[in-house]
């Protein structure tokens, strides 16, 4: 009986990731929420704010842990709400503001609850953020206990070292309180720490077995992203008690971080001092869908070009398996454009289907969805 309520527990803290969004919606048009583009959380500056957004101080805490936290209440955001160009928005301190949804009935929001927003509350969040346990939590984290969901980005999410609590539509039960906060921090502590290119990133996925491009990619679905399953291993190696859940995490297929050999030792060490981010290897595609070929676009960081180190292009399928080995030499220049004609290395034209270029040079890698329609 205790197994099956925890595993209950745990289900319902899950689909509280979707509560507002109708799952036929959320699906189909899933966008990274935790870490989304600054564009995402903001829609517009504003040219004149309200008077009241300078008579209010948010409470600062300064933990035992080292975490640093400023805190804007649920409270004091509901009273910045107005109308702008007749949509409810709430400014923030910089000039920009955020597009909320005031109403629960309106369309957007699938599960109606008890008819009210709940917002995360204040004690609670501060509670959990004092039982994080990782030895380098000296960060600076911005929390805003929303009182409405965000028009465009529905539930709680994270952005650099700025964490959005968005209010559920029920009382929110404090394992689930836990279990997303520390969920939140734990993409603080890599934004900290581990920004896109850093080597740590390759090394952790080492460690964590994820280190399938084509299976753990920051376009695949939201368990498969390697910075949520990070979240959730920071959530329950460091979140506090009533973060850890048994030890389970949101992509059921992957084994439970505390029977991961070494992983708990690589993420305790990690921080300190923020790691320097390495070269970024990108690359695009067009026409992407494509039929018969499309033309692979790479820009090469100088500092790659002059370390005179090869550079590789492999198309896989959705299964892993390698269909062609594009190129493979010392680029000489910035810019490499590569033509792939939908032909496997036996010269047999491929199926409609979805495929993957995989570029890597040296630490620097990354990973391009190619779409193929017949």
């Amino acid at each position: 009986m205790k197994n099956f309520l925890t595993n209950k527990l745990l289900l319902v803290c899950l689909a509280l990731a979707v509560l507002f969004v109708q799952p036929t919606v959320a699906r189909q048009t899933l966008p990274d929420l935790h870490n989304p583009p600054a564009e995402q959380l903001t829609v517009k500056t504003l040219t004149v704010a309200p008077d009241n957004i300078h008579q209010q101080t948010a409470p600062r805490y300064h933990l035992a842990n080292g975490l640093d936290v400023t805190v804007y209440t649920s409270d004091m955001l509901a009273s910045r709400l107005y109308m702008y160009e007749g949509i409810p928005i709430i400014p923030l301190d910089d000039g920009r503001y955020i597009e909320v949804i005031t109403d629960i009935n309106d369309p957007t929001i699938y599960n109606k609850g008890d008819g009210v927003f709940h917002p995360f509350p204040e004690e609670k969040v501060i509670e959990i953020l004092r039982e994080v346990s990782h030895p380098n939590m000296n960060m600076d984290v911005v929390v805003y206990l929303l009182p409405y969901p965000r028009r465009n980005a529905l539930v709680s999410s994270t952005s650099g070292n700025v964490v959005f609590l968005s209010p559920h539509v029920l009382d929110i039960h404090p394992q689930t309180c836990a279990y997303i906060v520390a969920h939140e921090i734990g993409h603080v502590f890599h934004n900290e720490y581990m920004p896109d290119g850093s080597g740590v990133w390759d090394r952790y996925r080492s460690v964590r077995g994820i280190t399938e491009d084509w299976i753990y990619s920051a376009t695949s679905s939201h368990p498969y992203r390697p910075k949520e399953i990070f979240a959730e291993d920071f959530r329950v190696l460091f979140g506090g008690p009533d973060a850890v859940f048994g030890g389970r995490v949101e992509n059921p297929e992957l084994v439970s971080p505390l029977n991961v050999a070494g992983l708990a030792s690589f993420m305790r060490n990690i921080g300190g001092t923020p790691v320097a981010a390495g070269p970024r290897v990108k690359a695009t595609s067009y026409p992407n869908p494509f039929n018969p070929e499309t033309e692979i676009r790479i820009q090469i960081p100088d500092q790659i070009v002059n370390s005179h180190g090869r550079l590789t292009v492999k198309i896989y399928d959705v299964r892993g398996a390698l269909v062609r080995e594009l190129y493979s030499d010392v680029p000489t220049g910035e810019n490499l454009y590569i033509q792939w004609d939908g032909r496997d290395r036996h010269g047999n034209s491929v199926a409609s289907a979805n495929y993957f270029a995989m570029i890597q040079a040296g630490q620097a890698r990354t990973s391009l969805k190619l779409v193929l329609l017949k």
